[in-house]
């Protein structure tokens, strides 16, 4: 489990003051995959960098597991991997840098590695230095994948992979989904997860205006092309018609696609918060 409280952060220098959250609240479950939504500069990225501990809060507290990030023991990292968007790598074999560096993960799995290699086309035996960028990539999944943390932490983890390569992601990502694990997963290109992610968390300048499972947005809100006479929170033309999102009647659930939710979610955000805060209610 995730729990962030009242978290503000900002980043300062000799001339001026960006503040990226002020107040910030939210709880994350464990046994969930969450996709992590945002304009560009909202700050997805720092919220992944404050759950590893990596940067300190203004104000606020953050635990993963129980621990507080703030503590950065190793409690907290071994049962948390981030693998971020740019990351360097030393000038070692892959399977010499797992060799190092796997001993700090109590629950590393050799056999799921060489499977995760296997299945990303990696070979263990070149230097990480020398491979392209696609390749690093996928090296890294493969090895934060095999250490089988209780929190993993991936900033747009499909960048610069390739068709097959992330399609071999989202099969080992929902392979490893058990009541213990929190995958969190930060990305522009919603519809790589999209049938993956059991909630979604969508972030606006300073603030959170979504955070609910896709379960309860599949049920609340209708998502398609909008029938006649609906009134929808959001809308686009498309050549099948308008789709759009709107509230739903009765307990038909619809399948939810993400990008439109984030535009319902982002340009009607009252709505949006007063259905589902209605439905906490009930």
């Amino acid at each position: 489990m995730i729990e962030i409280r009242n978290l503000k952060f900002s980043y300062s220098t000799l001339k001026s003051r960006t503040e990226v959250f002020d107040s910030l609240s939210m709880m994350i479950p464990s046994g969930e995959i969450v996709g992590l939504l945002g304009r560009n500069g909202t700050g997805k990225s720092t919220l992944l960098n404050l759950m590893a501990g990596l940067l300190d809060a203004d104000a606020g507290t953050i635990a993963v597991e129980g621990v507080d990030v703030t503590q950065r023991g190793t409690a907290l990292y071994t049962s948390l991997m981030i693998v971020p968007e740019e990351f360097s790598l030393p000038q070692l074999t892959l399977d010499r840098f797992v060799k190092v560096t796997a001993p700090f993960y109590p629950n590393y799995d050799e056999a799921r590695f060489v499977d995760c290699c296997s299945r990303f086309e990696v070979n263990r035996a070149v230097r990480l230095d020398r491979m392209s960028m696609g390749q690093r990539k996928k090296a890294y999944l493969a090895f934060a994948l095999a250490c089988n943390t209780p929190v993993l932490l991936l900033d747009e983890p499909t960048n610069g992979l390739d068709i097959p390569a992330r399609q071999a992601l989202r099969q080992m990502l929902a392979e490893q989904v058990n009541d213990e694990r929190t995958i969190v997963i930060s990305t522009h290109a919603a519809r790589d997860i999209e049938n993956l992610v059991d909630r979604l968390v969508i972030l606006e300048p300073h603030r959170m205006v979504l955070n609910e499972s896709i379960a309860t947005l599949s049920t609340l809100f209708g998502v398609g092309v909008v029938p006649a006479g609906v009134k929808p929170l959001y809308s686009e033309p498309s050549v099948a018609g308008v789709r759009g999102v709107w509230v739903a009647e009765g307990d038909e659930e619809s399948r939810m696609d993400m990008e439109m939710m984030f535009n319902a979610a982002t340009r009607s955000p009252r709505e949006v918060a007063a259905v589902i805060a209605n439905h906490s209610k009930l």
